[in-house]
């Protein structure tokens, strides 16, 4: 599995989400990132697979770095996620179309600073691949959509809505996050502030691209994810609170809650 993004302003938001990925059980996790984002986490990072991208300038991918990704893809990858940390700069709007563009055939997870690219790119909708899910929260969705997420009922029609104009799975996350490809919708509906901690976004990118790579459909991943982290959250809830746990606690717990849920089924 593909993770790219990071910066040298976030590159704990790419660890998070292959630390998720690898719990979720995804295999050989490759963060691709900026040649010194890259440099700055090896050695702290065993279990995950690195690959340097060329740099516009420290931190920042080159636009030309997706060229270096083309024969990954078509090789080894199973899924891609692209976004975490990835911040903005010139050119990495136009890195993220290219991606997209050359993926295909890949099944690729869209979040954060992905998504915002795609909101500053005419025509977006055009590059998205066939077996898409896209995970913002209400502002990133807002700038997808050019309008306002409506509140309480309105979340779902408007997340139902454009999950059929956009032709794409859409995990529209909050307190109540609504999961839905515009035919078929899921809602969960246990809000729970141990999850509202930074960080907590990609960690439930890193499982849904995991889940895809493990051969679920784009619905189904996205909609096992969310459960799943849900209880990852719930469960750190029960043994040190709603405040004090940190993402990185999330991901370690994501085995734990996967196995209750086994064992309950």
């Amino acid at each position: 599995m593909l993770v790219i993004g990071g910066s040298t302003r976030y590159p704990g938001a790419i660890v998070l989400a292959a630390r998720s990925a690898a719990r979720c059980g995804a295999g050989v996790v490759i963060v691709a990132s900026a040649r010194s984002v890259v440099e700055a986490i090896a050695g702290s990072e065993p279990d995950l697979t690195l690959f340097p991208l060329a740099e516009a300038q420290p931190g920042v991918v080159a636009t030309a770095a997706a060229a270096q990704l083309t024969l990954v893809l078509g090789e080894k990858v199973k899924a891609m996620l692209i976004g975490p940390g990835l911040s903005h700069a010139a050119g990495t709007d136009e890195f993220v179309a290219a991606m997209l563009r050359n993926a295909r055939g890949t099944p690729t997870v869209v979040d954060a600073d992905g998504l915002n690219a795609l909101a500053r790119t005419e025509d977006w909708t055009k590059l998205i691949p066939q077996r898409c899910v896209l995970t913002p929260h209400d502002g990133e969705a807002a700038r997808l959509a050019g309008r306002v997420v409506p509140a309480g009922s309105g979340r779902i029609a408007f997340a139902e809505r454009h999950a059929r104009e956009w032709g794409a799975v859409v995990a529209l996350k909050g307190p109540v996050t609504v999961i839905t490809d515009g035919k078929k919708t899921f809602v969960h509906d246990l809000p729970n502030p141990t999850l509202g901690v930074g960080g907590s976004g990609d960690v439930l990118g890193g499982a849904v691209a995991a889940f895809l790579a493990r051969g679920l459909a784009p619905l189904a991943a996205a909609y096992a994810a969310v459960w799943i982290h849900g209880r990852a959250g719930a469960l750190l809830a029960s043994e040190i609170g709603e405040s004090g746990a940190l993402a990185s606690d999330i991901a370690a717990a994501l085995p734990r809650a996967m196995r209750e849920i086994l064992r309950g089924s």
